[in-house]
């Protein structure tokens, strides 16, 4: 998948691979504790600046020299929660764009339903290998061009308003309800306990989210603004 038509270039591989002995170890260990379906995400990002201008890439040349960075990191996360809240579950901010990551999301979800529902033989368990490749270049005004945008809009987490909190909906977790975790505490939600639901569907715990929402409006999966939704 490739996209030119944005201050930057970029390509992304998406595929799976299949286990190696640590994944093959995680996954005994998952499947002795566990019950469903995960994805075991394997990311690696490189950032590529070209350390040319555009009058300079005109000219014909024998070597176009460019600075390299790059981002591993591996996740395991359940295969409903990432295919409800998408790439921004395990992306953390900075490493691509956002205007990449919502460029690419529809492919990535697309490969990763794809990927669950051709696991077929069926366990209580399974685990798949999500393997993202991506390659961004930016060229090296661009870059300076997108700094100078990024500093002169400082971004500022706002606290969600008294009221927007107090409407949240209480939801008692019913007995054989999908297992899920607290995003902010990344304790599991027991069942028959209450908690909270946000507009968006995703619930957590009382006393976290109202903590988390007294310094930022968004939810802590989906970004969902509180705010927003209240105007």
């Amino acid at each position: 998948m490739e996209g030119p038509s944005m201050p930057f270039e970029f390509n992304v591989e998406v595929s799976t691979i299949p286990f190696d002995e640590n994944d093959e170890a995680i996954y005994q260990s998952l499947a002795q504790v566990h019950m469903g379906d995960f994805f075991s995400i394997k990311i690696h990002v490189t950032n590529r600046i070209i350390c040319l201008t555009r009058e300079e890439l005109q000219q014909p040349l024998s070597r176009i020299p460019y600075f390299e960075s790059s981002y591993e990191t591996t996740g395991l996360l359940a295969c409903p929660q990432f295919l409800e809240s998408g790439l921004v579950s395990v992306f953390p901010d900075n490493i691509i764009p956002p205007l990449l990551l919502h460029t690419i999301t529809p492919h990535v979800m697309t490969f990763a339903r794809d990927l669950c529902e051709s696991g077929g033989e069926t366990r209580a368990c399974c685990m798949f290998n999500l393997v993202l490749d991506i390659v961004v270049e930016k060229l090296y005004d661009d870059v300076v061009n997108m700094m100078i945008e990024e500093s002169a809009r400082e971004v500022r987490t706002v606290p969600a308003s008294k009221a927007a909190i107090e409407s949240l909906k209480k939801v008692n977790l019913e007995k054989g309800m999908t297992k899920e975790s607290c995003s902010v505490c990344l304790e599991e939600l027991i069942e028959e306990e209450e908690v909270l639901a946000m507009p968006c569907k995703h619930m957590y715990h009382q006393e976290c989210i109202t903590n988390w929402l007294q310094r930022c409006d968004t939810c802590p999966l989906c970004r969902f603004s509180m705010n927003k939704s209240s105007t």
